[in-house]
């Protein structure tokens, strides 16, 4: 079936992935003669238009065997294989280079270490020329398996040293100074400048320059992030370093921060944060006076007059505790006790730097600290600042996660506790349970106390009732089990009740006076609530019972009619028997909205009325096509008077012209 050219594009694919389930599961029965016929066809589909992304995906499967099988030599079609896979990364098709790429990084661990399979000479210097070519901001995914298959070349053939230096290295740099670069593409980069200085394809002392160069390069343009990445990258490479450089190193990066200061805020930054993943990394407590001199340097960074210098020794402080915790955290935990305002924010965001890099690491037990960072969290839950109280809220949040044994019983404790200041304290609680639902914590460990959390939802004050719906909101998003259990006596309720709230109040301004209406956020957040439920757990809703809340929503302020707008649209399809039953209490909402007047606006404020009345009409025919709709009577003489209108008639044609 390989061999033949005249078969339907679907058996030729299936005759591929066939031919890779028998190399990587039976090769050790077939002969040599068998495998190198079928290798020689593999090729030969590698090279057709028709067929190359079947068969680079039958390659990757045959490499990945072949990664953990020594019986399974590719050595015979290696170079071919690589180099074919290098001329189809010119090619413009994303797809073909994404699959391309994943296939090279594959074939290249296959190769084993210098001199076991023999290579052409040029071949590494072409795959790795196209490979710098596709190193750049603009697809930051074709980005990161183009960094990963160079790391790989690296790793399995330190030869290619000179080659990466000339090739990948420029790219490389230009890619550690963008803005854009993230995630993926950023830890890719991270692990090949680790491999660089690994494998002494550039020294420490070079790299370190041209990366501290970049922040030079960019004169005063840089971006937190791009100071960030070009931290993180130097970071990582000094702590492959040797240890006598190492310490050289962290003097050095100490006497520079004294000599900067804030006439050069941002290689003062730069510096401040290199320190701190530095830290991270290597336990700083280890080198005899450096982690005094770091801990003083931070201490009177807090006091600078830039804010972004501040903002980096609080990351910086952090991070640094994580490798050495015993030097660290105690002084954090102290200057807490005494500090107030901004100082008392920095700490608080080295504490959740602390946590949260902690937390990133494998295995983490941060359970004998937990007792030592619990109290002065309690205490600052009763901030009168809104920041210091969601900072201790993402740190509780994230212990939560850690060990949710010993938080949870703590925020259950303060969301019921009655004190002078219960409600910030319940605000913080709310948010923190946010925080820990959006940071995975166990499903099993927080069930059991979700019903008191709920509880928040019942709660006088506002912002309480705002940040429980958010609540809710992130454990029907993240995790829907949760919840479904407690939907019903707990939750929809609340929603429905929210859904309505009106609060409106005047203030005089003097001249006029300002309508202010309180409950518009809890509006806002049930609504989404309601939405995400749909989505998520839609079995748990009592959807008819909801309809008299849409139709009052529809008669709402432009923001929730907006809202409310896409809710009854995705209903459509999922839920049309209500909407059916309930179309015409929908009509004189809807009526408003498609006849709204566009007064005096001009400009995007008349866009937003043009948008406005589209939205309303998108609703109108989205329901006019349900079965039964036009059998209501209201209903069909509202989609009857717009349909004959003149003045809507180019807003019909515009959303016709949306399909």
């Amino acid at each position: 079936r390989l061999s033949e050219h005249d078969l339907d594009q679907e058996i030729k694919e299936c005759a591929l992935s066939a031919a890779a389930s028998l190399l990587s599961k039976l090769h050790a029965s077939l002969s040599t003669d068998q495998k190198n016929t079928i290798f020689k066809l593999l090729l030969e589909r590698l090279k057709n238009e028709t067929t190359r992304i079947a068969a680079i995906k039958t390659l990757s499967k045959i490499g990945e065997a072949a990664q953990s099988n020594e019986g399974l030599d590719l050595s015979s079609i290696m170079n071919e294989t690589l180099g074919q896979l290098a001329l189809l990364l010119r090619q413009q098709s994303r797809g073909l280079k994404q699959t391309s790429l994943e296939c090279l990084d594959t074939m290249v661990l296959c190769l084993g270490s210098d001199g076991d399979v023999d290579m052409d000479n040029g071949l590494f210097d072409s795959v790795l020329k196209d490979l710098g070519d596709i190193i750049s901001d603009t697809d930051l995914h074709i980005c990161h398996l183009s960094l990963s298959a160079s790391n790989s070349i690296l790793k399995n053939r330190a030869s290619t040293g000179p080659l990466v230096e000339s090739h990948i290295l420029p790219a490389a740099l230009t890619l550690s100074k963008s803005p854009l670069l993230q995630d993926p593409a950023l830890a890719s980069l991270l692990v090949l400048l680790e491999e660089m200085v690994t494998s002494k394809a550039v020294t420490f002392d070079k790299l370190c320059d041209m990366l501290v160069e970049q922040l030079d390069s960019n004169g005063s343009k840089n971006s937190k992030q791009v100071i960030s990445n070009l931290a993180e990258c130097i970071a990582t490479i000094a702590s492959v370093a040797p240890a006598e450089k190492q310490k050289t190193f962290i003097e050095t990066t100490i006497s520079a921060i004294k000599k900067s200061g804030d006439g050069n805020a941002q290689t003062t930054q730069l510096n401040l944060l290199v320190s701190g993943d530095f830290g991270r990394k290597i336990d700083l407590s280890s080198m005899p006076g450096v982690a005094d001199s770091i801990k003083q340097i931070y201490d009177q960074s807090f006091d600078s007059s830039n804010e972004d210098i501040k903002h980096a020794a609080a990351l910086a402080l952090g991070r640094a505790t994580v490798g050495a915790i015993d030097s660290f955290l105690p002084g954090i935990l102290t200057a807490l006790e005494s500090s107030s305002g901004k100082k008392q924010y920095l700490l608080l965001s080295s504490l959740r730097e602390f946590i949260h890099c902690y937390r990133e690491m494998e295995g983490g037990n941060l359970s004998s600290s937990v007792p030592l960072i619990l109290p002065h969290l309690e205490k600052n839950c009763e901030s009168d600042e809104e920041g210091v109280r969601s900072m201790v809220a993402e740190c509780l949040g994230s212990l939560a996660c850690l060990e949710p044994k010993m938080i949870l019983p703590v925020l259950e404790k303060l969301a019921t506790k009655e004190t002078p200041k219960k409600v910030v304290v319940r605000w913080t609680v709310g948010s923190a349970v946010k925080f820990a639902i959006g940071g995975h914590i166990s499903a099993t460990e927080l069930a059991p106390f979700m019903p008191t959390f709920l509880g928040l939802l019942r709660e006088d004050d506002l912002a309480v009732k705002n940040i429980a719906l958010l609540m809710v909101y992130s454990a029907v998003h993240h995790t829907p089990q949760l919840v479904v259990g407690l939907m019903k006596e707990q939750i929809l309720p609340q929603i429905y009740e929210l859904a309505q709230l009106n609060m409106e109040r005047k203030i005089d301004l003097g001249p006029f006076k300002h309508t202010v209406d309180d409950a518009l956020p809890l509006r806002k957040a049930a609504l989404s609530v309601f939405a995400t439920c749909l989505d998520k757990c839609p079995s748990s809703l009592d959807i008819p019972a909801f309809m008299p809340v849409v139709a009052k929503a529809l008669a709402d302020v432009e923001d929730i009619q907006l809202q409310t707008h896409a809710i009854v649209i995705s209903m459509c399809a999922r839920h049309p028997i209500p909407l059916v039953a309930a179309a015409d209490t929908f009509v004189p909402p809807l009526e408003k909205t498609v006849n709204k007047k566009k007064g005096q606006k001009t400009g995007t404020e008349l866009e937003r009325v043009y948008e406005w009345i589209k939205s309303g009409l998108r609703v109108m025919i989205a329901i006019s096509k349900l079965d039964g709709a036009m059998n209501n009577r209201a209903f069909s003489e509202f989609v009857d008077r717009i349909n004959n209108s003149s003045k809507h008639a180019p807003f019909l044609q515009a959303v016709e012209d949306e399909r």
